[in-house]
């Protein structure tokens, strides 16, 4: 910038020195009445002007021409100065090119990169989930060793009681020899006497109804009499009776007076079952009791049925055996709240094998150190069943 400025400068002065120059001398000329080549003066004085115009001009961009390179290179070497910006200007495009090119290949290195580096998260995933099965194992290893250990120790002890213990089984071993001939001869007395086939289980809920509350008498009598008639075709068509006028049902008429005045004016609505008395063998009449009860909300959808954790369960090793007892108590704390169980299997709900398949590996993937809430996936009233949801939560503070 300040090279270009200086050059301006000097051609502005030296234009002004030139044309003073060329002036002085063209009046010299023009004074001497000088001739050249025949000419008159005043055309020689234009003549001679114009040539040392010429000369200082030239002599002028000479020096400058010697004296700085950048003139040099503005008067000779501009066309090779092009060439060399166009080279330029094709390195810089190919320079981009493979800057582009550069990229791309970044672009595809990062995602490699984030490919391996979420299998390596995976990876480690996977193995903090083995270690914990190998933990797991070792535990269950050092309660197995602890156990054979106790055990060959008793066996040392018990030698002796062991021998004594063969004897007396030998002296049982016969009397149960004689005990089950004499049970094979009751039974095929029995047999002998009754060749029948059980339909029905003692205590077996035969169907359930709900009432609806402040019957009156006469409704009640209807309704218990439509169940009564209801039970005894059932029982027709499972034992391939087709006569109407069959009554396969017993059932005193003290206990259905009882059953039609808690009916009558309830408050509230009434779960009515009906139960078998006893067993029923093909060909004979079923005596059935009434079991009724009051129809009540126990628990509502999405409600918190229990929680609990699994220490008070820590002398049970095995975690299905666990869950299984936790399962329990949550059937007798149900009960408790008056949620009516089965009368032959006294459960008041069950949960689906898969759901307790999954609860079971939830906490042994947890070791035990979980926390077991049970919450009602509908409402729930007396005659139940129980349906639920089982979440597994790792307990705070365990690893």
């Amino acid at each position: 910038m300040f090279i270009g400025a200086a050059i301006f400068l000097v051609l502005i002065v030296m234009g002004g020195i030139i044309a003073f120059l060329g002036d002085r001398i063209g009046s010299k000329v023009g004074k001497k009445r000088m001739t050249l080549f025949g000419l008159r003066p005043k055309y020689t004085s234009v003549i001679v002007t114009i040539i040392s115009g010429v000369l200082i001009s030239f002599s002028t961009v000479a020096v400058m021409a010697v004296v700085n390179e950048n003139v040099r290179v503005a008067l000779f070497g501009l066309s090779k100065l092009q060439a060399q910006m166009n080279d330029l200007n094709q390195e810089i495009k190919v320079k981009n090119r493979e800057l582009e090119k550069g990229k791309s290949q970044l672009e595809a290195r990062n995602k490699e990169y984030e490919d391996v580096t979420k299998k390596s998260e995976e990876t480690s995933r996977e193995l903090d989930r083995v270690e914990s099965q190998r933990i797991y194992m070792e535990r269950e290893l050092t309660s197995v060793q602890s156990a054979y250990d106790e055990a060959q120790a008793g066996v040392e002890q018990s030698a002796q009681e062991i021998r004594d213990l063969e004897k007396t089984k030998e002296e049982l071993n016969s009397n149960i020899t004689v005990l089950n001939n004499e049970k094979k001869t009751l039974l095929d007395n029995i047999y002998a006497l009754r060749e029948g086939q059980v339909v029905m289980q003692a205590g077996q809920v035969l169907t359930s109804v709900t009432v609806d509350e402040k019957m009156t008498k006469d409704q009640s009598v209807k309704v218990l009499e439509s169940v009564l008639n209801d039970i005894n075709t059932m029982l027709k068509q499972q034992m391939n009776i087709n006569d109407d006028n069959v009554n396969l049902i017993r059932v005193s008429q003290s206990d259905f007076d009882e059953a039609v005045q808690q009916l009558t004016g309830a408050k509230h609505k009434k779960l009515v079952r009906i139960v078998a008395a006893q067993n029923l063998i093909r060909g004979e009449r079923l005596i059935v009791d009434f079991d009724i009860h009051d129809n009540l909300l126990i628990f509502n959808k999405g409600d918190v049925i229990y929680k609990g954790n699994l220490d008070a369960y820590q002398n049970i090793k095995n975690y299905e055996l666990q869950v299984l007892r936790f399962l329990k108590d949550l059937n007798h704390y149900a009960q408790s709240k008056g949620v009516l169980p089965d009368p032959i299997t006294g459960n008041v709900g069950v949960l689906e094998g898969q759901e307790l398949i999954d609860v079971i590996q939830k906490v042994k993937e947890y070791g035990g150190q979980c926390e077991l809430t049970v919450t009602a996936r509908r409402d729930v009233y007396s005659q139940g069943p129980l349906v639920i949801d089982v979440k597994v939560e790792r307990k705070a503070g365990s690893l």
